[in-house]
């Protein structure tokens, strides 16, 4: 009698779970939002990633939220051969900053693919970026990307006019209904060390930005030009605050 008592015990208290849950589904009743909603942007960019095969070393400034916390884990790709170890988040400054030597057969490459990573922590999403570290700067600059009401983006720029390619411009936020992180991305092809881009974005993306928990933030990179040794940069705006809750 005992065990049939716990069994019907828990058969109801599985119940009521599954009750709850559906009212929580049914009008009237409050969904709470995905946990993304409640994390900061953690805005990390990347100011210098220098990789100097004469003195064998690398020299990293990566701005960052001041939200952030913990490490960033650093790889370096280059030569045949992958370096890792970590950096501590300096948060009172927001950055991530050091210089560390690398081995003499990495050094020859003269260049490096490297790549950053934020596990992200109770209040901040996580986040990877992956530009190439060299000598020679690329003076990246940008105005801060806008959006305007009819959803026309906006940005614009200068670059050394040794660079070549293209500068890219993401707009990033995340979905109130799932939590997930959107990202689009456009593509600016530099002329004579200028860069623009303007953009009309679908109706599609214009009301998924609306439908946002987050601010909407842009990231202005350039990856790098390995025949130049020229090194990635990255510098990160907001475009769009949070809505209101």
């Amino acid at each position: 009698m005992k065990r049939i008592f716990i069994v019907l015990a828990a058969c109801l208290g599985a119940a009521s779970l599954v009750a709850a849950a559906q009212a929580q589904q049914r009008p009237g009743y409050p969904v709470p939002p995905p946990p993304e909603c409640s994390k900061a942007t953690p805005k990390m960019s990347l100011a210098r990633g220098e990789f100097d095969r004469r003195t064998r070393t690398v020299s990293i400034l990566a701005p960052i939220s001041r939200l952030a916390s913990g490490i960033a884990r650093v790889e370096l790709l280059g030569g045949g051969r992958i370096t890792e170890f970590n950096v501590p988040i300096d948060a009172a400054r927001g950055r991530i900053r050091t210089t560390r030597g690398i081995d003499e057969l990495q050094a020859r490459a003269s260049t490096a693919i490297l790549t950053l990573r934020y596990s992200g922590d109770d209040d901040t999403r996580a986040q990877t970026l992956r530009l190439r570290a060299a000598k020679r700067a690329a003076k990246l600059s940008s105005r801060r990307p806008t959006i305007s009401t009819t959803g026309q983006l906006d940005a614009a720029g200068a670059i050394t006019r040794r660079a070549v390619g293209v500068v890219r411009v993401q707009l990033e936020w995340v979905d109130k209904n799932t939590g997930s992180l959107i990202v689009v991305e456009r593509q600016a092809r530099i002329r004579n060390g200028r860069w623009g881009v303007r953009y009309q974005l679908p109706r599609g993306i214009i009301d998924q930005i609306n439908d946002r928990c987050t601010t909407v933030h842009s990231y202005v990179l350039f990856t790098g030009y390995q025949p130049l040794f020229m090194r990635g940069e990255m510098v990160a705006y907001q475009v769009m605050p949070a809505p209101p809750s």
